[in-house]
């Protein structure tokens, strides 16, 4: 670990929590459990510039952040060597934790404000994830060379709609879209559903989901293409 992350350290072995991966069935390597910390001692330098979690959040990275990015692998899944793509990435959820336990996967990590570039793409360079990308600025402007990928997923972009119609351009004819429970989620939910034809995109699959004993109810949603 680069020694200037140092200072952060004890910080980020206290909201670790090992025994949460291991309910979620995961037992992750020392070379993983490194990464991790190393993930959350950057973070916890960049989130008072970059804004990448609330503050209150900070003491609970590993359950509400880490462990609910994870969601997408252990319920939905990812095919082997797949291209996904990741809009709004922001503190690097849900991409950086999927990463960690699919090194086969290849990502593209976009986001428009530039100080959270600058982060992924230090999140890049100590982590030697040289199978991720950083794409600073707007995902409508994002070229067309990028297309198609076999995954789209955001945690945090705002309405089901926004997402979908953002990352329908993005989407392989067979891929999938995953992106996770948003305020008004039974309202947007019927308002896909209302619409497929029109906007052609459908939802394939909801999973509801808890973490840990302490976050109740949550859910995440996969979508696809319209044939």
């Amino acid at each position: 670990m680069n020694k200037i992350l140092k200072p952060f350290l004890v910080r980020a072995k206290k909201t670790y929590e090992l025994k949460e991966l291991e309910r979620l069935g995961l037992t992750p390597t020392l070379e993983q459990r490194e990464q991790i910390l190393t993930f959350f001692c950057l973070l916890l330098k960049w989130n008072p510039f970059a804004g990448l979690v609330s503050k209150n959040d900070e003491d609970h990275l590993f359950l509400r952040h880490f462990c609910d990015s994870l969601q997408p692998l252990l319920l939905f899944g990812f095919k082997k060597n797949a291209k996904i793509l990741d809009i709004g990435s922001g503190g690097g959820f849900p991409s950086i934790p999927i990463r960690i336990f699919r090194p086969d996967l290849t990502f593209v990590l976009a986001d428009s404000n530039r100080k959270k570039c600058m982060y992924l793409n230090e999140v890049k360079k100590e982590l030697v994830f040289d199978n991720i990308d950083v794409y600073c600025g707007k995902i409508e402007k994002m070229p067309h060379s990028e297309k198609k990928f076999d995954y789209v997923v955001s945690r945090g972009l705002g309405s089901m709609q926004l997402f979908s119609q953002l990352a329908r351009e993005f989407l392989s004819p067979e891929g999938h879209m995953y992106t996770f429970k948003t305020k008004n989620f039974s309202e947007e939910l019927e308002e896909i559903t209302s619409n497929k034809e029109k906007k052609g995109v459908k939802i394939s699959e909801i999973a509801e989901y808890d973490l840990g004993n302490q976050i109740f109810g949550l859910n995440l949603v996969s979508l696809e293409l319209m044939e």
